[in-house]
């Protein structure tokens, strides 16, 4: 428990170093991978594949955590453009530049277990599982949608859905 709230703590003081003047991919880097440790997916192997759909500096972020481990799975980074190349992806991470193939990307995960995570404020009204904002204070937060997460069979700890600016 002692565990949880000190992690907790330090995605809240994440959550306020980000500015909006200038994205700080680093800390929507952190973001991503706090939302992958307080999350479930119904059957994983090994790895804990993340795919940065589009162009995004996020990529170079999150290639840091490339072959770290992440609750005994081992985190894998990739690109891709097309959503073929999305493979067996337990999260992609949307990049702002390719928000409008969202329907596409929902449409080739239907029915499996791929946590979609929108750079865009407003995707997770679209289906996207999580989608981020920044606020008006330049702080950086997120939104949910549950349904889908429950469509998609994937569990979010109630401590990271306290933490959330909306969900439905």
């Amino acid at each position: 428990m002692r565990h949880v709230i000190l992690s907790i703590i330090v995605f809240v003081v994440m959550a306020v170093s980000a500015h909006a003047q200038t994205t700080n991919y680093q800390v929507y880097s952190l973001f991503v991978i706090n939302i992958a440790k307080y999350s479930s997916w119904p059957e994983q192997n090994g790895e804990l594949h993340i795919t940065v759909f589009g162009k995004s500096k996020i990529y170079d972020e999150l290639l840091k955590q490339n072959g770290k481990n992440v609750n005994g799975h081992i985190v894998k980074v990739s690109q891709a453009d097309n959503v073929d190349a999305i493979g067996q992806s337990q999260i992609v991470y949307v990049a702002d530049g390719k928000s409008s193939a969202l329907d596409d990307i929902l449409k080739f995960t239907q029915g499996k277990p791929v946590l979609i995570i929108g750079e865009r404020e407003g995707l997770f009204k679209k289906g996207a599982g999580f989608s981020f904002v920044v606020m008006e204070n330049s702080t950086l937060r997120f939104d949910i949608n549950n349904t889908e997460l429950d469509k998609r069979q994937i569990k979010v700890s109630k401590s990271l859905a306290a933490l959330a600016n909306q969900s439905i």
